[in-house]
């Protein structure tokens, strides 16, 4: 994929410095120890999770904290008057949560959210077409058949929020509303525009607890300094045991994936390129290593199509020892241990970590398809990038699904398994998926997990099948901060989570779940990398952020080995690898 360029993130940043727990007075790595498999404890400074607020509609109705109240009714239509849905309503108005909906001449509601500061808003929605909405002039052809505004009571900010669905399916969703508003002292003026409303509530994220950049509150105290109150200290597990396996002086290499396969070989594929960029010569090569990933044989060419940037490229051994490559747009195959690849064959998904293989020994892809419906709305473009003529009139926003596909005939075709969320892509100077690159992991007989990167926020999202992909779970926001992920399932049934850390100390990180992926033990962060990136001042061949995409296996003695792209003093992207060992309990 395309580098990504979110907008920062409420969260704040805290030095990279060590402070080393047990003492060593052997030669060190990089990080401070000698190399060893066995993971260090250290104390360190990381970022501090802002304080989200969640406002339910329903409870804050209750509360009167929306005004007039004699402009609202509960479970019951009036005219003029909006309707607010909940859980206990009659069988034809009940909703699973507390909605509120706008009927025609009902007021404007001034809403009272109790919080001080600055924060970014998000309303939680629910998208519709329009189509037979009573009273109201939206149309299923209208960009925006769900829209309302919201005013601060003094004037000073206003915002339309609006979302659309598509006739055969209407979803709930969470639209960033308004970026860093002062609601110190102020209130919300909820506005109809004469479309349909489905309001849930909101979600407030802080933006005045922000950055070293920014000055703490209390001028005395130094942005960064051990005084900063906005700086906290943490244990985090450290991995030392580092190994290049391609690096190479004018050529970028990125997007790895790596099979420990049945010979005993470990096999890793990756894109060779000039630059991060798409470009008509890139291309797939695996390095493969006979001694454990000690030392690695030179580079072969994997998948090398003409006037194609074959790109993002995966790879894993079936249980039949079939090896498995996708890449970009296509899978395959080889039956002598990724000595010979059969002709590629077209996928109906995509996605950076590739296939896997279901409980019956077919093949199941869970990635992203890229194109459900081709233009699901517009919107206007900003008129700074008409300005510098990066584009002109209105951009289409395409659907798409993170979705499931099974294949029994080793890629040649493929039946859908099932959806388990929507998403879409804005494209531009600043392309943009809401829930990106997902990859899927099978654990046989309980769970098919999804994970996705989500580069608003940064953190990783679960969902959950416990049908084979025909049903799923609600979308679980985890404390895991980083992107894109990869799912391997351990041998003592845990899940291992890995992913790249793009802000920071630039590097790659792991963490671990004994639940199936319902809540992660981001208390024991595994700490893979941390010295990646480039000083300010010092001259770089890429962005420090340019690093990650990391995979891991299970080695036959238990070890982690994990790989990823990485960049470091000024370096270009280069293959590297970490062995490590399992925290102990």
């Amino acid at each position: 994929m395309n580098m990504k360029h979110p907008p920062a993130l409420p969260a704040i940043l805290l030095l990279a410095a060590l402070t080393a727990l047990p003492a060593t007075d052997t030669p060190a790595s990089a990080s401070g120890f000698k190399p060893t498999s066995e993971l260090q404890k250290i104390e360190m400074s990381d970022y501090s999770p802002a304080e989200e607020i969640r406002l339910d509609i329903g409870k804050l109705i209750e509360a009167d904290k929306v005004q007039p109240t004699s402009g609202i009714s509960t479970d019951v239509v009036k005219e003029k008057c909006w309707l607010l849905r909940t859980p206990n309503g009659p069988p034809e108005l009940r909703c699973p949560t507390s909605m509120l909906n706008w009927r025609t001449g009902a007021p404007d509601l001034t809403l009272d959210l109790g919080v001080e500061g600055n924060y970014d808003i998000y309303a939680e929605v629910h998208a519709v077409d329009g189509g037979g909405a009573k009273g109201a002039t939206a149309k299923p052809e209208d960009p925006l058949p769900m829209a309302f505004t919201l005013e601060l009571d003094d004037g000073s900010k206003r915002e339309i929020v609006g979302a659309k669905g598509f006739p055969n399916y209407h979803f709930g969703l969470e639209v960033m509303a308004c970026h860093a508003w002062n609601l110190t002292g102020r209130k919300i003026i909820l506005r109809s525009v004469g479309k349909p409303v489905y309001l849930s509530g909101f979600r407030l994220v802080p933006t005045d607890k922000g950055f070293l950049t920014s000055e703490p509150a209390n001028p005395s105290q130094s942005a960064g300094s051990p005084s900063d109150p906005r700086i906290r200290k943490v244990t985090r597990w450290v991995a030392t045991d580092h190994v290049d396996i391609v690096k190479e002086e004018g050529k970028h290499f990125s997007f790895p994936g790596v099979a420990l396969l049945k010979n005993g070989d470990l096999a890793v594929v990756y894109r060779e390129g000039t630059i991060h960029n798409h470009e008509p010569t890139g291309k797939v090569s695996l390095s493969r290593s006979a001694d454990g990933g000690r030392t690695w044989l030179p580079r072969v060419s994997a998948l090398d199509r003409p006037n194609m940037d074959d790109r993002d490229p995966s790879i894993f051994q079936m249980s039949d020892g079939t090896v498995l490559l996708t890449s970009s747009d296509c899978i395959s195959t080889s039956t002598d241990n990724a000595q010979s690849w059969s002709k590629p064959q077209l996928t109906p998904v995509f996605g950076p970590h590739g296939a896997v293989e279901d409980e019956d020994g077919h093949i199941v892809y869970g990635a992203l398809k890229r194109t459900v419906q081709n233009e699901l709305t517009r919107i206007e473009v900003h008129p700074l990038e008409v300005a510098v003529g990066r584009t002109v009139g209105s951009r289409p926003i395409r659907l798409l699904a993170n979705a499931a596909y099974r294949s029994k005939d080793k890629g040649l075709s493929w039946d859908p398994a099932g959806i388990a969320t929507y998403t879409a892509y804005m494209p531009g100077p600043m392309d943009y998926v809401w829930l990106d690159e997902p990859f899927i992991c099978v654990v046989p007989e309980k769970f098919w997990i999804f994970t996705a990167r989500v580069d608003l926020d940064g953190f990783a999202r679960i969902i959950r099948s416990s049908d084979r992909g025909k049903t799923w779970d609600p979308i679980i926001k985890t404390p895991v901060w980083g992107y894109p992920q990869h799912l391997l399932r351990l041998r003592d049934g845990r899940l291992l989570m890995s992913y790249g850390y793009r802000r920071q100390p630039w590097g790659v990180r792991a963490c671990l779940s004994s639940d199936n992926g319902k809540t992660w033990d981001i208390n024991n962060e595994i700490v893979i990398r941390m010295d990646g990136g480039t000083a300010d001042a010092q001259p770089a061949k890429v962005i420090s952020k340019d690093l990650g995409y990391p995979v891991s296996v299970q080695l036959a003695d238990g070890r982690i080995f994990t790989v990823y792209y990485f960049n470091s003093s000024g370096s270009n992207c280069f293959i590297a690898g970490t062995f490590w060992n399992l925290p102990k309990e």
